[in-house]
């Protein structure tokens, strides 16, 4: 798809998975917005997307999203750097590890907040704007493989996740007639923080060093690695392309074959 005019807003865009999925709409001439609540590492990633040499223009926000005030200021703000918004990626960090045991009200209240309420408020938002401006536009939320599936020390982000493709789907279906489409990509074990806190709970929780800690990761993937951040923002950029304009209200797992559902 040539990206040239589009605007797009990438939240958590100044490392990994964000960061990846704003190159690569930069590389195709999108003009980028990307957030996140420390300054210095996203002056560092805006620098970095402008010395790209398709990319229509880079600009960051210093924005904590728990708070709602921070969203309203996010939409403002890209509004007035932008114009307008007509690709939304909501990229999210990790959440607590623990089953239904160990994890405390805390946990769940925070990850409530920072996961399943922001990618409401997010989305919501950008709906709004994306009616008003029309036609089109697209919103993706970068979920977990773990959607599909209850995995035990996952608790938390498997039941906000699955909250996130009903948004999805709702979303879609609420959207209809004004060509805004909305998908889910959830991938399984990349190089993100999650998989480095993963790798740290199996060193201090089953003796593992950190060599046999990684590979326990990895072989838990029939390709035998963990994902590149790149390979799941080619996914992305797919996925907001004129090729993919019949692919709407959809979960796509991207993890290289971990899974064990089969439909």
């Amino acid at each position: 798809m040539n990206y040239h005019s589009r605007k797009v807003l990438v939240t958590a865009g100044s490392n990994r998975l964000g960061f990846a999925i704003a190159k690569r709409l930069a590389k195709d001439g999108a003009e980028v917005a990307i957030c996140a609540r420390n300054q210095s590492t996203l002056d560092k990633a805006v620098a970095e997307l402008r010395n790209i040499e398709r990319c229509a223009g880079a600009h960051g926000i210093v924005a904590d999203l728990a708070r709602r005030s921070d969203v309203d200021m996010l939409f403002g703000r890209t509004l007035e750097l932008l114009g307008n918004i007509d690709c939304l990626a909501v990229n999210s960090g990790h959440m607590p590890y623990g089953t239904i045991e160990n994890v405390v009200d805390e946990d769940w209240d925070h990850s409530y907040e920072t996961l399943l309420i922001r990618a409401v408020r997010l989305s919501r938002a950008a709906a709004r704007m994306m009616k008003a401006s029309g036609p089109g536009g697209d919103i993706v939320f970068v979920s977990s493989a773990g959607v599909h599936e209850a995995t035990g020390h996952l608790l938390v982000s498997n039941v906000m996740r699955a909250g996130i493709a009903v948004l999805a789907k709702h979303l879609a279906d609420t959207l209809s007639g004004s060509g805004v489409r909305v998908n889910v990509v959830a991938p399984g074990y990349f190089d993100t923080g999650r998989v480095h806190k993963r790798i740290e709970a199996l060193i201090l929780d089953e003796g593992l060093n950190r060599e046999a800690a990684i590979e326990r990761v990895a072989n838990a993937n029939p390709l035998g690695r963990i994902g590149t951040a790149e390979e799941l923002a080619e996914l992305v950029g797919f996925i907001v392309g004129d090729r993919a304009r019949y692919l709407n209200g959809t979960t796509i797992v991207i993890d290289g074959g971990s899974s064990r559902f089969v439909m």
